[in-house]
């Protein structure tokens, strides 16, 4: 069971959080698009594109805009880290991301509020910086707001690491197919969403800023829903899952010291997950080892047997990720680590050292 009480919500509703958060930096990018000499908020590939350009031609106000948005978002970048970094010390990673997404909401309705109040000649063009480094800045904390959501996470803004792993996972041939809403659906909603910005900003201007603020306050919602649907067993910290009722597993650093293959022609066609929990010492360390898709959602989850062996036996084949968890023994403890592994026609093997 994992700190869900309704786990089927759990990919559903952060998925919906993702494609919200997309559809908002394809709207706030168009406003700083025509509102600053052709940049970003949102898009750091362009504004990088654009100040080599700027450089190589000469057009150093083309390069100094951009400088203002990267600037900006990596500002946002450090402000969200943190956010979430104190965030965590006393609420769940759900909670944390939700106050980070509400500082960016803040920050946007105050961006906003000084941009349609200050219309002073004079003060035009710091206006439009303010604009651009607050938009950038927000931006900037969703981005990192959105790394914490684990496996269920996804970019917002940064889309051409989607397009290449989605379209790849297309033909892929040595792992089943299986296809996957969220990475088209952002694709299509950033288009979707800049498209229809830009006609409210040739429409009616001054409304173009309202677009990803509201956007942006529904993503909140949602969140909240994610934090209610899913309250149980919540701890606090990154994602993780919550102990069993009868034994409290706290937090662990785990590495994984060998991976190979075992059992080549597994009855069913789709390969186990196998091997052993061991101490610093090479003794059995009594855990919980936990398999998830990349979805979010656990697929199986046992407690090592006495000699510290485990055996994972997911349904399908495919990638997953492997968390793996200690028992309470007293002392310190660490955070759990998890990783990447595929299960496809061949069973495999991870040995895993507690330290």
């Amino acid at each position: 069971m994992t700190g869900f009480d309704h786990p089927e919500r759990r990919p559903g509703l952060l998925s919906a959080v993702t494609i919200v958060l997309t559809a908002a930096a394809g709207a706030i990018d168009v406003v700083t698009f025509f509102a600053f000499n052709e940049v970003f908020a949102s898009t750091m590939t362009g504004n990088l594109v654009l100040l080599g350009l700027g450089v190589g031609q000469g057009d150093w106000y083309q390069a100094l805009d951009n400088v203002v948005a990267i600037t900006g978002y990596c500002s946002g970048l450090v402000v969200g880290t943190l956010v979430c970094g104190v965030a965590m010390r006393r609420l769940p990673w759900r909670n944390a991301v939700g106050v980070a997404l509400t500082v960016e909401l803040a920050l946007l309705v105050a961006v906003g509020a000084f941009f349609y109040t200050v219309d002073d000649e004079a003060l035009a063009q710091p206006r439009v910086v303010i604009l651009v480094l607050g938009a950038g800045l927000a931006m900037g904390i969703q981005a990192a707001a959105m790394r914490y959501v684990g496996p269920a996470g996804t970019p917002t803004s940064f889309l051409s690491g989607t397009v290449t792993n989605w379209v790849s996972s297309l033909v892929e041939l040595h792992k089943p197919f299986t296809w996957n809403w969220n990475s088209p659906l952002r694709i299509a909603i950033i288009v979707v969403a800049a498209a229809g910005n830009g006609v409210v900003a040739r429409v009616e201007p001054d409304l173009a800023f309202v677009v990803p603020v509201l956007l942006v306050a529904l993503a909140i919602g949602l969140m909240a829903l994610v934090t209610r649907a899913n309250h149980g067993g919540l701890v606090a910290g990154e994602p993780e899952f919550a102990p069993d009722p009868q034994t409290e597993v706290p937090d662990a650093e785990a590495t994984v010291e060998e991976h190979h293959v075992v059992d080549e022609a597994p009855a069913d066609g789709i390969g186990r997950l196998t091997g052993r929990v061991v101490d610093g010492t090479g003794g059995p360390s009594p855990a919980v080892v936990a398999l998830v898709d990349m979805e979010g959602r656990q697929v199986a989850r046992v407690h090592t047997e006495p000699d510290g062996t485990f055996d994972l036996r997911p349904t399908e084949a495919g990638e997953f990720v492997l968390i793996c968890t200690p028992h309470r023994t007293g002392g310190d403890t660490a955070r759990p680590r998890a990783v990447v592994v595929t299960v496809a026609g061949e069973s495999v093997e991870h040995d895993v050292v507690l330290a």
